[in-house]
């Protein structure tokens, strides 16, 4: 198995709007990470090849559309997206 490193500027990167009306399909996935991983980021060094290998792959889920919230179809992907970037206060409901 090849590992990729994630490029330093990923690890913290904001999304970016694709613009008005376009989607933004995301694919979210959950790692296990050890106490030991943790401490190791915490302390800046390199956790370790294994914290996103697929062996600590928990779940993956997705295609969806993080603007709009639909998860992907063909019918969705055809659509323009209702969504929008804009940040809501903190307790307030969409």
């Amino acid at each position: 198995m090849t590992q990729v490193p994630v490029p330093a500027p990923k690890v913290h990167a904001q999304l970016t709007d694709p613009g008005p009306g376009e989607h933004l399909w995301t694919i979210l996935t959950m790692h296990r990470v050890s106490d030991d991983m943790i401490r190791r980021l915490n302390r800046g060094e390199t956790p370790g090849p294994e914290l996103l290998d697929h062996e600590n792959l928990l779940s993956l889920e997705g295609p969806g559309c993080f603007k709009c919230e639909q998860p992907y179809s063909r019918y969705i992907a055809h659509r323009k997206c209702t969504g929008s970037m804009d940040l809501l206060p903190i307790g307030e409901d969409r």
